[in-house]
């Protein structure tokens, strides 16, 4: 199994709770290599294709990631005011 997530490195370590939602950017999960949004978007690009998960949260980079073409940040889902989006391959 392939996992990829990212996040904007200033949501680290934050919850955020909107109703019944939920959002844990948990370092043991989201930290690892700290790149530029460019490096991350191109990361995700080139990725895609093997992951069975991405997961993404973030203001940041989710607008990088529509600017490049590779999501529709309308996908999003928001919690809080963060937008994240997951993919999952069945």
């Amino acid at each position: 199994r392939y996992f990829l997530s990212c996040c904007d490195s200033n949501l680290l370590g934050k919850r955020f709770t909107e109703g019944k939602a939920c959002l844990r950017v948990t370092e043991s999960f989201y930290k690892g290599e700290i790149c530029s949004l460019d490096e991350a978007a191109k990361i995700i690009k080139n990725h895609m294709g093997r992951c069975d998960s991405i997961q993404i949260i973030g203001e940041c980079i989710i607008n990088r990631l529509d600017a490049a073409g590779i999501i529709s940040k309308e996908c999003a889902k928001v919690v809080k005011n963060v937008p994240h989006i997951m993919f999952v391959r069945f």
